[in-house]
């Protein structure tokens, strides 16, 4: 068989997959409250396969009411479980802060999940994160949005140093959140448009 009938040969649906993108971290991602149980995610692949005549696919990892710790916990496992997916989005912190988790410690463990990320040989897209926002709202403290506004903070200094891409979602607009914390299904395919943007702009 020459290389040409063995390339032939090969499955057609790994051969045009452009991208395969791991999504990782907690219900804003898992797509919690979406009426349809869909996810920026979902939407995420979609969009850049439409757009751009090719296959991406996405896999979303997320767990809800999961920290960084947490995430810690299982992130590795998963990302050597997905060797094709090169990528990583990484959206979390919203129940460190909703839990008055200490900031020094949760952000100890997001460079740990970053560190996780660059010894499996991923890219990593870090969003910021909106916080607790408009009518509605779940009973939790709105002091958790200044520690969101330290870890943001935090974020984008850490994607400037690491060289990562940044997803900034600080400014969700407020008719995107279904109870103050978690998307509309609007508000998830917004989402997915500025990861996206992230997406292309590295290419």
């Amino acid at each position: 068989m020459t290389h040409a009938s063995a390339d032939a040969a090969e499955s057609p649906r790994r051969a045009n997959i452009y991208g395969l993108i791991a999504c990782q971290g907690d219900s804003l991602t898992y797509g919690s409250r979406d009426p349809d149980g869909m996810s920026y995610p979902i939407y995420l692949g979609r969009l850049l396969s439409r757009k751009h005549g090719q296959t991406w696919a996405t896999v979303n990892l997320a767990i809800p009411r999961d920290g960084w710790a947490e995430i810690w916990r299982r992130n590795y496992h998963e990302l050597l479980s997905l060797p094709d997916a090169r990528e990583v989005c990484l959206w979390a912190g919203t129940n460190d802060a909703k839990q008055n988790r200490s900031p020094e410690q949760t952000l100890i463990a997001c460079e740990a999940v970053l560190d996780q990320c660059r010894a499996a040989g991923r890219f990593v897209y870090l969003a910021t994160l909106p916080g607790k926002n408009g009518f509605g709202a779940p009973q939790e403290p709105w002091s958790m949005n200044t520690m969101i506004e330290e870890l943001n903070r935090a974020y984008r200094r850490i994607a400037e140093e690491k060289r990562l891409g940044l997803v900034e979602l600080a400014a969700t607009p407020r008719e995107y959140f279904a109870d103050g914390i978690h998307l509309t299904q609007a508000g998830n395919v917004w989402v997915a448009e500025r990861f996206a943007a992230a997406i292309e702009a590295r290419r």
